[in-house]
């Protein structure tokens, strides 16, 4: 095969174009930045390195195999922030709610995120470790806090990016309602107009369990 100029490969006439591994994982992360509420398929992903889809099962057996290996590429990308506050627990909320909006625009990534078997998340990983050695947790009880913001961040990212609109979800409760027995009337009512109020301000309860959760393990300590 003849060479351009750059190095590149340069297909000859008639041949299928040839992309890498790397290739295609890039132009799936590129594809879900652009779009975030598209359908990361085998298809579409095809049609953004100009390549029939049949290409890309010879590097990605199906979508599960693709996706995860964007979920991998997205997690070692992401920089640690630099959580800002004068306390640990200061620290570890800024961690949580930065971490927390830079995971929506990849809902999608969620679930293949939290299966990872790459050590993607080491950065983060270190950070947390750092912000919380501090409190003089035992080895064991450090890794566990660790894990909880960990899985916790990821978790209610992922429950709320599937959950649907609360206004949507008090208007199917409220036409539901009308058909369930008088007790139940009575004791789910008050609360429907409360919900999306309770949505709003749900984090910041997780938030301040995780905190409360934190330092119990620094009490044991």
């Amino acid at each position: 095969m003849a060479q351009t100029a750059s190095g590149t490969a340069r297909r000859g006439r008639g041949r299928p174009p040839r992309f890498s591994h790397e290739q295609i994982i890039v132009a799936a992360v590129r594809l879900l930045e652009r779009e975030p509420g598209t359908e990361l398929t085998i298809k579409r992903v095809a049609e953004a390195v100009g390549s029939a889809p049949m290409a890309l099962y010879r590097y990605f057996p199906d979508r599960d195999t693709l996706l995860q290996a964007v979920a991998d590429r997205v997690i070692a990308d992401m920089e640690p922030s630099n959580p800002t506050g004068d306390t640990w627990q200061e620290q570890v909320r800024c961690w949580m709610r930065r971490a927390r909006e830079r995971l929506r625009p990849y809902s999608q990534l969620l679930p293949y995120m939290a299966a990872t078997q790459q050590p993607v998340g080491l950065r983060a990983l270190a950070k947390l470790a750092a912000i919380l050695r501090p409190l003089g947790l035992s080895e064991d009880n450090l890794a566990l806090a660790v894990i909880l913001i960990g899985s916790t961040t990821i978790g209610y990212a992922s429950y709320e990016t599937n959950r649907s609109p609360a206004e949507q979800v008090v208007a199917t409760m409220q036409q539901a309602l009308a058909l369930r027995p008088e007790e139940e009337r009575q004791a789910a009512e008050p609360l429907l107009p409360r919900l999306p109020a309770a949505y709003a301000r749900l984090y910041d309860v997780v938030l301040d369990q995780t905190i409360a959760s934190i330092e119990a393990l620094a009490a044991t300590s």
